[in-house]
């Protein structure tokens, strides 16, 4: 009896043909890591000459598309305070996608190194166009993270959410959104630290505000002042170092501003107010001629406004101001758009 019953038990245990299967690996565009033409390998490979260069000198590291290359553009500045003492290396390529990311990692741009920190935005170019849904910029970002780890294991990721983008709420930030839902769950509070801050780029009414993104994609300078402080707590516990303060300028109230003149110096006045990394006020020019000051942004000293005014011949002048707060004075430049051409001139302004 006891013999039919073991026969029995192993023909059932034939029969049903038990097992595990792995699943299946996504096979598609974000995750098949590929190369792009241009001047993209050029750039690829000035960090792989980088990094041979500064084996063991390299503490952090930003991965991203162009967003992140603009640290060496608009962000250059915050990038001199922020990050400049911590042996960091800037990763990132305009127009990259996660598969472009996926083989430069395999190809050179992390080799010999262990920074303590890589700090990961990605995602937003596979978003548009159709190009990939978002579960599959949900693979894209995975396959990234899970390669760092592999590859780093020592470094600690901070995977920033993708960034919102278009001036008004649009598809593809809820696309977006989508894909942020998903990649928190890739938070351990270990190897992986996930952070959200897109929202510190929008306003109350869910717009996106030109002083902060002029194109509603990319920073201005005071952008990516936005984008350093709202991640400097975080990185700097990783980095087992001391957070970076950058003091608030202070500009609000009345200031005389100067500009030149056929016949000289005109003085004028102007007010300003600052809220976070956001400018507001006025220029008066005589005494029924007021202008908004538009797109206003500041970051520490650096500052800038756009005036737009109608010309009494016909069509608009757009003049761009930037400047630098020294104490109770700024001194910088105007470059006045009009008739499909530029005019560069100083201006300044001192605190009454």
């Amino acid at each position: 009896m006891m013999t039919r019953i073991l026969t029995l038990w192993g023909f059932l245990l034939s029969a049903t043909s038990i097992c595990v299967v792995a699943a299946a690996a996504p096979d598609h565009s974000a995750v098949k890591p590929s190369t792009r033409e241009g001047g993209w390998m050029k750039r690829h490979e000035q960090f792989n000459q980088k990094v041979k260069a500064n084996q063991g000198n390299i503490d952090l590291i930003f991965v991203g598309d162009s967003i992140t290359q603009g640290w060496e553009g608009q962000g250059k500045d915050v990038w001199e305070k922020y990050y400049s003492h911590r042996k960091p290396l800037n990763l990132g390529i305009g127009g990259d996608r996660t598969q472009h990311v996926l083989w430069r990692l395999d190809n050179g741009n992390i080799e010999g190194i262990q920074p303590k920190v890589a700090v990961v935005m990605i995602g937003t170019n596979n978003s548009g166009n159709d190009r990939n849904s978002a579960g599959e910029i949900v693979d894209g970002i995975k396959a990234i993270v899970s390669k760092l780890r592999r590859k780093l294991p020592e470094t600690k990721v901070l995977l920033l959410a993708v960034f919102p983008r278009g001036e008004v709420f649009n598809d593809q930030r809820g696309n977006i959104l989508q894909v942020n839902q998903v990649i928190r769950k890739l938070h351990d509070g270990e190897h992986v630290h996930f952070l959200d801050i897109g929202y510190r780029f929008i306003d109350k009414d869910g717009t996106i505000p030109r002083a902060i993104m002029p194109d509603f994609l990319h920073f201005s300078t005071p952008g990516y002042g936005v984008w350093a402080k709202a991640i400097e707590n975080k990185l700097s516990s990783l980095l087992g170092d001391s957070p970076v303060n950058v003091p608030n300028a202070r500009i609000n109230g009345a200031w005389t501003f100067s500009i030149g003149g056929p016949n000289g110096q005109v003085d004028s006045s102007m007010k300003l107010k600052k809220n976070g990394a956001r400018v507001y006020g006025n220029i008066a020019m005589g005494e029924d001629r007021e202008f908004e000051l538009l797109n206003g942004g500041i970051f520490a000293n650096h500052i800038e406004f756009t005036i737009r005014r109608n010309r009494p011949q016909g069509g608009e002048a757009i003049y761009r101001f930037t400047g630098s707060l020294e104490g109770e004075r700024i001194e910088g430049e105007i470059t006045a758009e009009m008739d499909g051409g530029k005019i560069t001139q100083e201006w300044s302004a001192t605190k009454n």
